[in-house]
C-alpha cells in the first residue's frame, strides 16, 4: 500500500487560487485535527496551502441518559432483537437526526461520562458499540464521576464555612470535565482508544450494583412504613446521611486495611485484595476537607470534631448543589414509596449523574420517574428545595416532542457564519446523519 499527501486531502473540491495553478476541483481540504483552531485547503495539484481561522462557539451541553443511547443502538443495528420495536416509534430516528444535525453544526455537545461506561459494561448490548455511539455524540468529552463533583463543591463549600462567608457557586461546565475544551470544534479526526474493562472490572462492578440494589429494598421498605415523615424532613434526613456514610466509609476501609496487614503480618496466608488497599472514592472527599482545615492552621485535635460538626450543619450542606439536589431527589423517592409506589429502584446512578450534572447543563435527557421528580413536588415545599435556581431544561419521554423542538431551537440560533465555515468544510451535506455508524464499526472490528 502507498499513501500519498493526497490522501489526506478531500473535497469539497475548488478552483486552486494560485493563479499559476488556476485547476478546477483540486483546491481541498486537508484533513484536520478535532479541536483545531483553524483548517486547512491545500491543492493537490500544485501544493498551495491556505489556512482559515475557526471563530469561537459557544455549544450548549445536553446530557443524554444511558436509556437513550440504548435505544438508538436498538434503531441502528438492525440486527438487534429490539430493532423492529424501536423502529416501529417514529421518535427515535427522528431524534437521531436532529440529534445528528445539532452536534455536526456545532450546536450542541453531549458529553459522556462514566456512568455510560458502567452501565454499558454491565447492559445486555455489546460494549463497544455503545462507546462507539456516545462518544460520537460526546466528540471524546468526558465528565468528571459524581464523587469528584462532590469533593470539589464540598471542599469549597467547607473553606467558606470555616470563615463563615457565603460561598457562591460558578458552575462552570468547563470545570467537570476532563477536557476543558467543551466548546471546541469538534471537526476532524479524533481518535479513541482503550475503554473496555480492566481485570476484575466488570465483576466488581456486578457485585457493586447487586449490593445496591439490596440495600434499596431495604431502605424502599422503611419508606413505604414511615408515612408521617414529611418531604422537607425527608430531605433533612438524607442530607445528614450523606456526612455520616461518607465518616463509615473512611472508617470501614480503615479497619479493613488493618485486618488485612495484621494478617499479613502474621503470616496467615492471606489472599491479596485490592479493596483491602485502594480507599474508596468518596475517601477523597473527607482527605479534600482536611487539608483545607490543616491549610487554615487548625490543630490535629480540632479537626475532626470540627469536621464531624461540619457535617451535621444541615442548613449549611443543603448550600451545596450536590447535596442539595441528591438529597431532594432522594426525598423524591421516599416521598413515591410512602404513597404507595411498590417497586424499589435497582441503582442510584440516575441519582448521582443528576445531582453532579445538572447545574451545569444546559439541558438533560432522562427517564420519566426522575423528570417528575426534579419538576412536580409536594404541597408547600420550600422554595429552595424546589431547584428552580438551576435553569437546566429536564426533557423526559413525557415531553418528548419538546426536546425535539429544543434541538430545532439551537441549531437555528446558529450564526450564518458557522453554517458557511461547516459546508466549506465538509459540503452541503455536513449534517447527514450516520446511518452506518454502528454496521461501520462492526465490519472494523472483524478486520481487526
Amino acid at each position: 500500500m502507498t499513501i500519498t499527501r493526497r490522501d489526506f486531502i478531500s473535497g469539497p473540491y475548488k478552483i486552486c487560487p494560485n493563479q499559476e495553478c488556476a485547476t478546477d476541483n483540486t483546491f481541498g481540504v486537508f484533513m484536520s485535527i478535532e479541536g483545531a483552531r483553524a483548517y486547512t485547503r491545500e491543492c493537490y495539484r500544485c501544493g498551495h496551502q491556505q489556512d482559515f481561522a475557526l471563530p469561537e462557539i459557544k455549544k450548549k451541553i445536553v446530557y443524554l441518559d444511558q436509556f437513550v443511547v440504548s435505544n438508538l443502538i436498538k434503531l441502528l443495528d438492525k440486527s438487534h432483537s429490539s430493532h423492529m420495536r424501536i423502529k416501529s416509534d417514529p421518535f427515535w430516528e427522528t431524534l437521531f437526526v436532529k440529534l445528528e444535525r445539532a452536534c455536526k453544526s456545532q450546536a450542541i455537545v453531549c458529553p459522556d461520562s462514566f456512568y455510560h461506561r458502567d452501565e454499558s459494561l454491565t447492559g445486555n448490548i455489546d460494549f463497544r458499540s455503545m462507546k462507539r455511539l456516545y462518544e460520537h455524540f460526546s466528540s471524546g468529552k468526558t465528565l468528571y464521576p459524581s464523587v469528584v463533583i462532590e469533593r470539589n463543591q464540598v471542599e469549597q463549600h467547607f473553606e467558606g464555612w470555616l470563615e463563615s462567608r457565603k460561598v457562591v457557586f460558578t458552575l462552570e461546565p468547563e470545570d467537570i470535565a476532563f477536557d476543558r475544551s467543551l466548546h471546541s470544534w469538534s471537526v476532524g479526526l479524533r481518535v479513541s482508544v482503550g475503554g473496555g474493562p480492566h481485570l476484575g472490572q466488570l465483576e466488581s462492578l456486578q457485585r457493586s450494583n447487586a449490593s445496591t440494589k439490596e440495600q434499596l429494598k431495604h431502605v424502599w421498605a422503611r419508606w413505604q412504613a414511615e408515612k408521617s415523615v414529611n418531604f422537607t424532613e425527608r430531605v433533612r434526613e438524607e442530607t445528614l446521611a450523606m456526612g455520616k456514610g461518607l465518616v463509615a466509609a473512611a472508617k470501614q476501609f480503615a479497619e479493613r486495611r488493618a485486618a488485612a496487614v495484621s494478617k499479613m503480618a502474621r503470616g496467615e496466608g492471606y489472599e491479596m485484595d485490592l479493596d483491602d488497599f485502594l480507599p474508596p472514592m468518596t475517601n477523597d472527599v473527607i482527605e479534600s476537607i482536611v487539608r483545607v482545615a490543616r491549610t487554615k492552621k487548625m490543630p490535629e485535635e480540632q479537626i475532626p470534631t470540627t469536621i464531624i460538626k461540619y457535617f451535621t450543619d444541615v442548613d449549611a450542606l443543603l448550600e451545596v448543589p450536590q447535596i442539595r439536589i441528591s438529597s431532594v431527589m432522594f426525598a423524591g423517592w421516599a416521598h413515591r414509596a410512602a404513597n404507595g409506589k411498590k417497586d424499589a429502584p435497582k441503582s442510584t446512578t440516575d441519582v448521582q449523574f443528576i445531582s453532579s450534572y445538572l447545574p451545569y447543563c444546559d439541558a438533560l435527557f432522562v427517564d420519566k420517574e426522575s423528570a417528575e421528580i426534579l419538576t412536580l413536588f409536594p404541597k408547600n415545599t420550600p422554595e429552595h428545595l424546589r431547584l428552580r435556581e438551576f435553569s437546566a431544561k429536564i426533557f423526559s419521554l413525557n415531553n418528548r416532542d419538546k426536546f425535539l423542538e429544543y434541538l430545532d431551537q439551537v441549531v437555528a440560533e446558529i450564526p450564518e457564519e458557522q453554517i458557511s465555515i461547516l459546508k466549506d468544510m465538509s459540503g452541503d451535506d455536513y449534517a447527514e446523519p450516520y446511518w452506518t455508524i454502528i454496521e461501520h464499526d462492526k465490519a472494523e472490528r472483524e478486520l481487526r
